[in-house]
């Protein structure tokens, strides 16, 4: 019978402590942000988004240009095989040691194409490391206007409506910051 009493006491404890806390959240400031949009809509989100396409298209045509000499290698060692036929490549020693030239060719091409796809990644990183930087001191100054508690990106938010400064912010923004150097990061290949 104690434990009972003892159970319903801790249960209206933590009800009370969860009704307190939903208080103390209700009466908070709360400030939305809806960060996708800013980097979306803003002129320096615009801004890196086109020079992360001029880069992406750069080594594309970098991989292209590699690759086409590849291609060719490897339809005329296609028709050598195909010619051959049924016959064993083992008679052939001259065309299976171009077939594992040809293997260790296309797998560096592999590698080479995993590398500037992570090259690509850590400009991009870095380039939008920059605008949440100045995003940090746009909200810092805005949360002190406001006198908010907490802000929260839009995509947290299930229901509710509170106050929503995107604007505010995407505005501030584009008149602090319309573009930012957007470098080719560069990683060092292994060999």
């Amino acid at each position: 019978m104690k434990t009972m009493s003892n159970l319903y006491r801790a249960i209206i404890a933590v009800s009370a402590a969860f009704l307190m806390t939903a208080t103390a959240f209700a009466q908070s400031t709360i400030l939305v942000v809806d960060q996708n949009r800013i980097l979306r809509e803003s002129e320096v989100g615009k801004h890196i988004k086109r020079q992360l396409e001029s880069i992406g298209k750069t080594m594309e045509n970098e991989l292209k240009s590699a690759i086409s000499p590849l291609e060719a290698e490897g339809k005329t060692l296609q028709a050598e095989l195909k010619a051959l036929g049924q016959t064993d490549i083992s008679t052939r020693p001259d065309l299976k040691s171009r077939l594992t030239s040809f293997a260790g060719k296309s797998q560096k091409q592999q590698i080479e194409a995993a590398y500037k796809q992570r090259e690509l990644a850590k400009t991009e990183a870095i380039a939008y490391r920059k605008v949440s930087q100045k995003l940090e001191e746009i909200l810092k100054v805005v949360v002190a206007e406001r006198n908010a508690d907490v802000v929260i990106d839009r995509q947290a938010i299930i229901y509710g409506k509170p106050a929503d400064v995107t604007d505010l912010v995407l505005s501030r923004l584009n008149s602090q910051m319309r573009t930012v150097a957007v470098t080719r990061e560069r990683i060092p290949r292994k060999q």
